[in-house]
């Protein structure tokens, strides 16, 4: 009985050690990585996605656009439940929502605008960026 138990547990020990290791030499080498990554992004002056603020501008133009009209049609909906059907409530609600579905696509455009211009799409015309120094970037014909 004691050799079985011996044997068993020769076996165990094996198949718990190692993937634990592996686990752990995994997640460090993951760690290593994303410093890697970002310090090369603090280098070049870049924000990571995660490092981003939640509350972003395509975001609040979102919620402009269309969690106002959700909010004002709530309200309108439920004033009339409460004090009737008045034609002048429901007209305003309609003025409120189609102000902020036009704000809220002015603004996400304006966004998106500014952002392609930031990222030089707009420089040339083309949809490729346009590079001041072309020789910034290793090719394989320069490795030798």
């Amino acid at each position: 009985m004691t050799a079985l138990i011996i044997s068993i547990v020769a076996l165990l020990i094996p198949i718990v050690i190692v993937p634990t290791a592996l686990g752990v030499r995994f997640a460090q080498r993951a760690r290593e990585m994303e410093h890697a990554e970002r310090m090369k992004a603090l280098e070049l002056g870049r924000t990571l996605p995660q490092d981003e603020p939640w509350w972003s501008p395509a975001r609040i133009s979102l919620a402009i656009g269309a969690g106002v009209p959700f909010g004002v049609f709530f309200c309108a909906t439920m004033a009339t439940g409460v004090a009737g059907y008045h034609e002048e409530v429901w007209m305003g609600t309609m003025a409120v929502a189609l102000t902020s579905v036009i704000s809220g696509s002015l603004l996400a455009g304006k966004h998106f605008a500014h952002q392609a211009q930031a990222e030089g799409l707009f420089s040339t015309g083309h949809a490729k960026p346009r590079l001041e120094d072309a020789d910034a970037f290793d090719v394989v014909g320069s490795r030798g």
